[in-house]
């Protein structure tokens, strides 16, 4: 059976530029006299419509354009498509079998349809279309038993890549390919509403993996399951530290372009101060929109140390950007005098160190204000949680790219960029990290050690785990209370901070939602 796949972008609300991609997808497919042309889960509708599905013109726009795309078949090549379809006042997704101008078969995304009714027969075969979306819920056995009535399986999906479930998604689908002739998986690609969609379509014939699209990037491929013989391509997943730290960098160099675009803006400014996080931020950007579409901020202050600048100014120069060095002592100078009245005969502390950092933001939005710009934050996970950032400024930004990483892993993709030639100048990982707001200051000297509070957060958010288990797995009960604390007191921060690249299960965005189990 001669297969066509697509792995693309689909925008929810752009129901007539989704219907072009499929449309052409599919008048290309026709030609080449193939089979079965497949799309990815909801590529008519858009990623996660939601909301727009209670929208009338949105829902008579939708099936206007279904019935439009179900007409232009012709009778040699089906389209397998899926869309959500009213059902009893509410719309339930539905997998579309068509050709020859007409729906041939609909199979609703429920979990009690049988097995064999999801089963359709074609000119030269049959398939079994089925959804990914939930791996957890796939009913294994019975598409095993399947195997020996059909010639294909198909699996659509519309998959957020995310970094702790990753690993369990694909070795499902190699688990299962294993046991059957002919394993097609398709899903969707790009950046939509925060997420990065994996793409990493593929078939698999007699367990071995024939076709791998990569990871998040638009592709299409034919393929004949009777003519080809078996013949493993190389992996491209995750199966280690190197390779999922590899694929991470990739996510967010797709989010911050698929980003940029929806937004309809293309340069990026971004604040350089010598730390690992926007030491790292910058070649995302630069990969991202291109060298000559990012400029860089420095802003030192008296507390600034002369290496900081170096750094930043050495991190700029291997990157090609444009880059300028404004000081902002006689502005901090100006803002002190001003507030006198009420800063005089007091001690320097939070107010004298956010003043700096809420400075550094107003001329970073000045600056992007002015080059149409936006401003990308640098922000990580672990100091997100922990509250450790200035509101409007240095958490201002217009899309947070690290907000869903942990420190740890901000070094492991610093080390990633650094593989074939030191880009991050050494001393920017090397270093104690600082805010640099006051003399000799070192983050440590506020927090506790970012190891332990991505071993403490990490069982609180990934484990659900309160103080008295996480203190039993060795961490110092009043350390991780204290973290655990500093996450609650915080969220009212979090909550005013930019979208973030979402790429794990636990996006701080939705913690507002996490049971407060460190009461």
């Amino acid at each position: 059976m001669k297969c066509a796949i697509l792995q693309e972008s689909f925008s929810p609300g752009n129901i007539e530029g989704n219907h072009k991609k499929v449309a052409s997808f599919y008048q290309k497919a026709s030609k080449e006299d193939v089979d079965v042309a497949i799309v990815p889960s909801e590529a008519l509708c858009g990623f996660e419509p939601e909301d727009l599905l209670n929208f009338n013109d949105f829902s008579e726009r939708l099936e206007k354009i279904q019935k439009s795309l179900v007409r232009a078949t012709d009778s040699e090549t089906a389209l397998i498509f899926d869309t959500p379809i009213a059902l009893d006042g509410s719309f339930s997704p539905s997998i579309i079998v068509a050709y020859d101008g007409c729906i041939q078969h609909v199979i609703p995304q429920f979990d009690t349809v049988p097995m064999e009714d999801q089963i359709v027969e074609l000119h030269n075969g049959r398939i079994l279309v089925t959804y990914c979306s939930s791996i957890a819920s796939l009913p294994v056995q019975e598409l095993l038993a399947t195997a020996e009535v059909v010639d294909i399986c198909i699996l659509l999906d519309a998959r957020p890549f995310s970094a702790d479930s990753e690993c369990q998604r694909f070795r499902f689908i190699e688990n299962l390919a294993t046991s059957l002739d002919n394993l097609v998986y398709v899903g969707q690609s790009g950046f939509q509403n925060g997420d990065v969609l994996t793409g990493a379509s593929c078939w698999y014939k007699e367990g071995k993996r024939c076709i791998q699209f990569p990871y998040f990037e638009a592709r299409s491929g034919i393929f004949d399951t009777g003519s080809m013989q078996p013949k493993q391509t190389p992996s491209i997943y995750p199966v280690n530290k190197e390779k999922m730290t590899a694929l991470l960098y990739k996510a967010l160099v797709e989010g911050v372009k698929g980003y940029f675009e929806s937004c309809g803006i293309t340069q990026a400014v971004i604040g350089l101060s010598g730390g690992i996080d926007s030491s790292v931020v910058l070649p995302v950007a630069v990969d991202a929109l291109g060298c000559q579409n990012v400029t860089g901020l420095l802003m030192p202050s008296r507390f600034s140390s002369d290496h900081s600048v170096a750094d930043a100014v050495k991190l700029a120069q291997n990157l090609h950007i444009s880059y300028e060095i404004i000081p902002i002592e006689p502005l901090y100078g100006a803002f002190l005098k001003q507030l006198a009245p009420i800063f005089q005969d007091t001690p320097f502390g939070l107010a004298e160190e956010n003043l700096q950092a809420r400075i550094r933001g107003n001329l970073l939005m000045a600056v992007a204000n002015k080059k149409g710009a936006m401003l990308l934050n640098t922000s990580n996970k672990s100091e997100s949680c922990c509250g450790y950032g200035t509101l409007y400024g240095d958490l201002c930004g217009g899309l947070s790219v690290l907000g869903d990483l942990y420190k740890s892993q901000v070094y492991d993709i610093a080390r990633h960029i650094n593989k074939k030639k030191e880009i991050i100048p050494e001393n920017c990982i090397r270093k104690a990290p600082s805010a640099e707001l006051r003399p000799n200051q070192k983050d440590s000297d506020t927090l506790p050690d970012y190891d332990t509070i991505e071993q403490v957060l990490r069982m609180f958010l990934e484990k659900g785990w309160g103080v008295e288990d996480i203190a039993k797995e060795g961490t110092d009960a009043r350390t991780a209370k204290r973290i655990l604390d500093l996450f609650y007191k915080n969220v009212f921060k979090r909550r005013q901070t930019p979208p973030v690249i979402r790429l794990s299960d636990t996006v701080l965005e939705r913690d507002i939602h996490l049971p407060l189990v460190c009461r």
